[in-house]
C-alpha cells in the first residue's frame, strides 16, 4: 500500500514539475512578445517621425530663400607650437545678441510637465489631433505617449 502511495506522489511530482516548466516557458514567451512588441511600436512612431520631419524640412524650404553663401576667415593659433598653421572656419553672417531683459521681480511658476497635460487632455475627452494642436506639439508624439501610458 505505502509502494502504491509513493508512486502515486511521484507521478504527481512529475505533472507539477512539467506544469511549472511549461507555464516558465509560456512567461518567457510572453515577456519576448512584449518587448517585441514595443521595439516594433518605437521604429514604427520613429519612422513616422522621420516622415513627418521630411515634410516638414521640405515645406520649410520650399518657403526660404536661397542660403547666404557662408563667408571664410582665417584664425591664427595663438598657441606656439602650433604658430604656422592655420584653420578656416565657416562664418555665417549673425544679427547681433541683445541680452534679453531682466524683471527684477520675478513670479514663480509651477507648471506641470507635457505628459501630464496630455494625458488630462486625454482623459477629458479631446481627440489625438485636438491635443497636439492645443500644446503644439505632433500628433505621433501626442499619440506615443498616450499607448504608452496605457500599456
Amino acid at each position: 500500500m505505502q509502494s502504491l502511495l509513493l508512486i502515486i506522489s511521484f507521478l504527481i511530482h512529475i505533472v507539477a514539475l512539467y506544469a511549472i516548466y511549461r507555464l516558465s516557458q509560456q512567461l518567457q514567451s510572453f515577456k519576448k512578445a512584449d518587448t517585441a512588441e514595443i521595439t516594433e511600436l518605437f521604429e514604427l512612431y520613429l519612422q513616422e517621425i522621420k516622415e513627418e520631419n521630411n515634410r516638414l524640412q521640405d515645406k520649410i524650404s520650399s518657403k526660404t530663400p536661397p542660403h547666404i553663401k557662408p563667408e571664410k576667415t582665417q584664425v591664427v593659433s595663438n598657441n606656439l607650437k602650433n604658430d604656422n598653421h592655420q584653420k578656416e572656419i565657416n562664418v555665417e553672417p549673425t544679427a547681433k545678441y541683445a541680452a534679453p531683459f531682466i524683471d527684477a521681480k520675478v513670479d514663480d511658476l509651477i507648471e506641470t510637465s507635457l505628459e501630464a497635460r496630455i494625458l488630462q487632455l486625454h482623459h477629458q475627452g479631446m481627440s489625438i489631433t485636438e491635443i497636439a494642436q492645443k500644446l503644439d506639439r505632433g500628433k505621433t508624439e501626442v499619440e506615443l505617449f498616450i499607448k504608452l501610458h496605457q500599456k
